[in-house]
């Protein structure tokens, strides 16, 4: 297996208002990774939920600070985190999405976003606050 391949370190204040930037800054970064259409749309989708998340539920709304999202390519993978600073841990047990069959807006990222990424969990981070969440998802070349 051969080494990773950092593709992308940006760093954004974690506001929905920079989402947008976000979306961009993925196309621009994943367009030449020789995936389809289908699949880039999917995962920028996938990542951009995530960033969501991590704004409405990490950071509150009412807490400030960034995200960091890296994103690897592995020789049949790629590897995106997504650590925020917030001043909450969040427990994997919270990572779940509603029932599917309450039909109300909202509560479906979780669901997309596992959808979408074959690998999705929080990695241990030291430090005293924030979080890191990788998601993998398995490519062709």
């Amino acid at each position: 297996m051969g080494a990773a391949e950092k593709l992308l370190e940006f760093q954004f204040p974690a506001s929905s208002e920079n989402l947008c930037t976000l979306r961009e800054k993925l196309r621009e970064t994943l367009g030449p990774c020789s995936m389809s259409d289908e699949l880039l749309n999917c995962v920028i989708l996938a990542v951009g939920e995530a960033c969501m998340n991590i704004i409405e539920h990490a950071y509150c709304d009412d807490d400030c600070g960034d995200i960091i999202v890296e994103i690897e390519k592995h020789d049949d993978s790629m590897v995106f985190r997504l650590t925020d600073f917030a001043h909450r841990k969040t427990r994997e047990e919270e990572m779940k999405g509603r029932p599917l069959d309450e039909i109300r807006p909202g509560g479906l990222g979780c669901h997309i976003i596992n959808e979408i990424m074959d690998e999705v969990s929080l990695i241990d981070c030291d430090n005293p606050c924030g979080n890191v969440l990788q998601m993998t998802k398995k490519i062709e070349d």
